[in-house]
């Protein structure tokens, strides 16, 4: 693998050590006050859900066009889909009905249509896209297919970075999760890299999800990841830091691990042993710094663009066991990490 990407994707880490990886040592003394305003903010915009003539998206699904206002003036776009009405129930007897959501999330690439693999069929689900990302969801000047320019998006100052933002956005989107789908009783939250990331931090400084499922989630550890080489976003992040090293200031505000320290509700993470584009000790600090009950599926390689052993079988098991047993309630196993197996974790 080094050869093909001119580094180590693992960075030298194995399993064992990925385990000890911890969040950053430092923190910024205003972080929580800095959160609270972003979230009281989130807090006082209605959100104006519109909906869109619902179609069939696959047999039993049905799908939806969606916007929505978030803060700083965005209007958010994207998806939301639903088990399709039966009986000749209205829709509005379908959202009452819907007992649990999904609110998903994207990598940087944004995207162009609602993706069902991980929400199951019982289940409704939101498809936001993040603020200057493609296609619904685009700001002029701002983001593109692999969010190089969004990953810069106003980073001289926290609360003007894009990610400070998009957490935002999915505070919003579970809340329009509960407009649209009134009968909701549990919101979860599924994202993977810029997803697992964001997700992270909407996790840990917002309290609009009942459980989260983090995927190779970018922005853990910003001190180790603009530190070493990757194909990802943080190698933009990266040249601005030798440039600018006083971004590192924002950056300190918007670290998925930090934020992981805060997290109170079931998580499952899925980190990756390789990675080219997210720096493997990042994705691990995220997961081993979550305070709440946490199980830890292992993926032999994350960002994987095909060929043997770039597939993980019991990724999807893992996903669909964990959201069932988050959502039946007490009985959910011990915590765990998994790997080709299972090695037991104590809960926090």
């Amino acid at each position: 693998m080094r050869e093909r990407f001119g580094f180590d994707p693992t960075h030298g880490f194995d399993l064992s050590a990925l385990l000890q990886v911890g969040p950053p040592g430092d923190e910024p003394a205003d972080l929580d006050s800095f959160w609270a305003g972003v979230a009281s903010e989130a807090a006082g915009v209605d959100p104006v859900p519109q909906v869109g003539a619902w179609r069939e998206l696959e047999p039993g699904i049905e799908a939806a066009d969606l916007s929505y206002h978030s803060v700083d003036g965005v209007r958010i776009g994207g998806w939301v889909t639903r088990p399709a009405a039966s009986g000749g129930a209205s829709g509005k007897d379908v959202g009452d009905a819907v007992s649990r959501v999904v609110v998903v999330g994207h990598g940087y690439g944004g995207r162009d249509a609602p993706t069902l693999a991980d929400v199951p069929h019982d289940a409704g689900a939101v498809f936001p896209v993040a603020r200057g990302l493609p296609t619904r969801s685009e700001v002029p000047g701002v983001g593109g297919a692999t969010g190089v320019h969004h990953v810069l998006w106003g980073i001289h100052s926290p609360r003007t970075y894009s990610h400070v933002g998009s957490v935002a956005d999915v505070w919003l989107a579970a809340r329009v999760a509960r407009m649209v789908f009134p009968g909701a009783r549990q919101v979860s939250y599924v994202g993977a890299s810029f997803g697992g990331g964001i997700g992270a931090l909407a996790l840990g400084f917002g309290d609009c999800f009942d459980a989260g499922v983090l995927e190779v989630p970018s922005f853990g550890h910003h001190p180790w990841r603009v530190a070493v080489p990757s194909t990802g976003s943080a190698s933009r992040v990266r040249e601005r830091v030798r440039e600018h090293p006083a971004v590192l200031r924002t950056l300190w505000y918007a670290d998925a691990a930090t934020a992981a320290l805060r997290v109170r509700v079931p998580v499952l993470v899925l980190p990756a042993l390789a990675d080219p584009s997210v720096p493997v000790p990042g994705q691990f600090a995220v997961a081993n710094a979550l305070a709440g009950p946490t199980w830890v599926h292992v993926l032999p390689h994350g960002h994987c663009s095909g060929g043997d052993g770039c597939e993980d079988a019991g990724r999807a098991e893992a996903i669909a066991e964990f959201l069932a047993d988050v959502w039946a309630g007490p009985r959910m196993p011990a915590p765990a990490v998994r790997a080709s197996g299972s090695i037991p974790r104590s809960a926090p």
